[in-house]
Parts: structure tokens; C-alpha cells; sequence
């Protein structure tokens, strides 16, 4: 599917959501019938022959008029120091909160929720995959930063 029409897609999911009473969202991939956006992959930088990658997604519940934003980082074929490491940029009326998650091994992942109402529903949610050195502990092999939600109007 082409990146215009997963745009689209999530415009009319995003104007579905406004009708709902529920700021209006888009997110990086296509909305479903039940007003729900995945996000991602969203991938780190190769390091050696591995990358670690995380994807989610964003839905509303219209019984309880709640926000939701779930996560999951993965952390496949990295060498053993390195762990998969997922920083989050969440921006509330100007408030940034920057929470992260590690992932070490490849069984599994691990996941990230957040669950918010009417009125602390994010302005954006900013994702960037990397890794986490165990020896240096350092963050390296960063990807690029990525929208996973932002809200529209």
C-alpha cells in the first residue's frame, strides 16, 4: 500500500475518532474498521547482522472514552551485550515525558502501555529504536525518530 493512501486511511479513522469524542490521531500505518492504528516497525541502526525493532498500536475505547498506546520492542540476532532499547518522546500540553524499555535476548518481547482519558491524551508520541550496551552502558546504534501518534486539529 502506498505511504498516500496509509495516510488517508488514518485520516478517516482519525474523523471517525472525532465523531466519538476522542481528539482526532494519525498514526504511521492504516487504521482499522475498529478505530485502532498500528504503528511501526520502527527499527534501530544495524549493528553487525542484527537490528532491534519495536511496532504497537494506538486505539480508542468508546465504553470508557480512553486512550490507549501500547508497544513492544523485540531484540532478534543482536550480538549478546546488546540489548534492544525503545525511547519514547510523549508530549501532554507542552509536559515532555521520556520513558524507555530494554530488551535483552531474543525470546519474546517486551511491552509498553499507556492508558489515558479525555483530557491527558497526548499531543504526540515520538518513537527511536536503539541499542543498549551492557558493557559501556551506553545507548548506540540509534534509528531515526518516528511518529507513532499525533493528534490532528
Amino acid at each position: 500500500m502506498h505511504r498516500s493512501i496509509r495516510h488517508l486511511l488514518g485520516l478517516a479513522a482519525a474523523s471517525a475518532i472525532v465523531a466519538c469524542g476522542l481528539p482526532a490521531f494519525t498514526s504511521t500505518a492504516h487504521a482499522a474498521d475498529d478505530l485502532s492504528a498500528d504503528w511501526g516497525p520502527v527499527y534501530s541502526d544495524y549493528y553487525g547482522n542484527g537490528r532491534a525493532m519495536a511496532r504497537g498500536r494506538v486505539w480508542d475505547n468508546e465504553d470508557n472514552d480512553s486512550f490507549n498506546f501500547e508497544a513492544r520492542l523485540y531484540d532478534r540476532n543482536s550480538p549478546a551485550r546488546l540489548c534492544g532499547y525503545l525511547h519514547m518522546r510523549i508530549d501532554t500540553d507542552g509536559e515532555l515525558w521520556e520513558p524507555t524499555i530494554k530488551k535483552c535476548g531474543p525470546a519474546g518481547f517486551t511491552p509498553f502501555t499507556i492508558k489515558a482519558w479525555e483530557e491527558d491524551i497526548p499531543d504526540s508520541i515520538r518513537v527511536r529504536v536503539c541499542y543498549w550496551d551492557t558493557g559501556t552502558r551506553t545507548v548506540t546504534s540509534c534509528g531515526k525518530w518516528r511518529y507513532a501518534y499525533r493528534k490532528v486539529g
